[in-house]
């Protein structure tokens, strides 16, 4: 008798402890929508952050193209021409002192360089207003140089990571296993641990993934692995902790990523903002159980001995730091 009421009562308070979940779950949740509904930069382009933004994406994806392995000249121009345009209407609203949007400019007269035969009017007007911002270049590195830093200083070794599009010879399965292990140090919540990582490395099942991703167009087919990584769902015990999957999963990635360098793999970090319908898609082909929400996609293989790599510049200090207090 004694022992059927402890039963209920802990069953009681399991139903009480769920009714209380959901209910801050509904809460938080009604909050982030209604914070990104007022901020997010997709409904509020006349911002400053988010027409920079906007150009940042912009200038990333001619970056890419011209440090593709399969380049094609003539790609882009569409997006060479908005890009212009989205400079210009920047400048007019904002003024031209941003190191960012110069970066921009300066990876249109790369464009510009690298289709010297080609008429492009419009960018030729465009760049006769900036004749002081010289072309970006982009990296040309051997793989030696690129994984040179792998036993330097930590602030060393960090600035020499980058992601790779370029992808030569299969990664051995010692190799990538010496990168996960590294990658399981990354600190989580309370300890719970929530990332995991599925490995795949069947050309067909790899090509419907990225065609549902949609961002891995002239280097995809050459990646010999692919790594989804993913965070459980179950390891979350409060409804305020709608985020935990997604950073402490992020933190993983990281560690993931200066591990996969520390060990020679080239690797290119790939998101996952896709629709529930996609995301739906690919557990069921990927056969990831329910619990575990996708969080990143990385594609890897090892680099060959020269390959060219996407400048990126960081924003300044200033401008990702605040300074609250005022102590030294």
């Amino acid at each position: 008798m004694i022992e059927a009421l402890k039963q209920l009562k802990r069953s009681l308070l399991s139903a009480l402890l769920r009714v209380k979940v959901r209910r801050e779950a509904r809460k938080a949740f009604r909050y982030d929508m209604r914070q990104f509904l007022a901020h997010a930069g997709a409904l509020h382009l006349d911002r400053k952050a988010a027409a920079r933004a906007e150009i940042t994406m912009g200038y990333h994806v001619l970056e890419k193209g011209l440090t593709m392995p399969h380049r094609r000249l003539g790609f882009g121009k569409n997006a060479a021409v908005h890009l212009a345009n989205l400079i210009g209407a920047f400048e007019m609203r904002f003024g031209a002192d941003d190191a960012q949007v110069r970066h921009a400019v300066g990876v249109l007269r790369a464009y510009r360089e690298m289709h010297k035969g080609s008429p492009m009017p419009r960018l030729d007007a465009f760049l006769a207003k900036h004749p002081d911002v010289p072309a970006a270049v982009q990296p040309h590195v051997t793989k030696a140089e690129f994984f040179a830093a792998k036993d330097a200083p930590f602030p060393q070794f960090a600035s020499s990571r980058h992601v790779v599009r370029h992808f030569a010879k299969p990664v051995p399965r010692k190799v990538l296993e010496a990168a996960l292990a590294i990658a399981a140090t990354a600190p989580s919540a309370c300890n719970r641990q929530h990332a995991h990582v599925h490995v795949f490395d069947d050309a067909a099942l790899r090509d419907r993934l990225f065609a549902l991703q949609g961002g891995t167009r002239g280097f995809g087919q050459d990646a010999d692995k692919v790594l989804v990584v993913t965070a459980d769902l179950s390891a979350v015990r409060w409804g305020w902790e709608r985020h935990d999957c997604y950073v402490n999963g992020g933190i993983f990635v990281m560690n993931l990523c200066y591990a996969l360098h520390y060990c020679g793999v080239a690797h290119c970090i790939l998101h996952w903002s896709v629709s529930p319908e996609t995301d739906r898609t690919a557990h069921a082909l990927l056969g990831i159980p329910a619990n575990e929400a996708i969080v990143q996609v990385i594609a890897c293989g090892i680099p060959p001995d020269e390959f060219d790599i996407a400048a990126s510049p960081r924003v300044p200090l200033c401008e990702i730091a605040t300074w609250h207090g005022g102590k030294q």
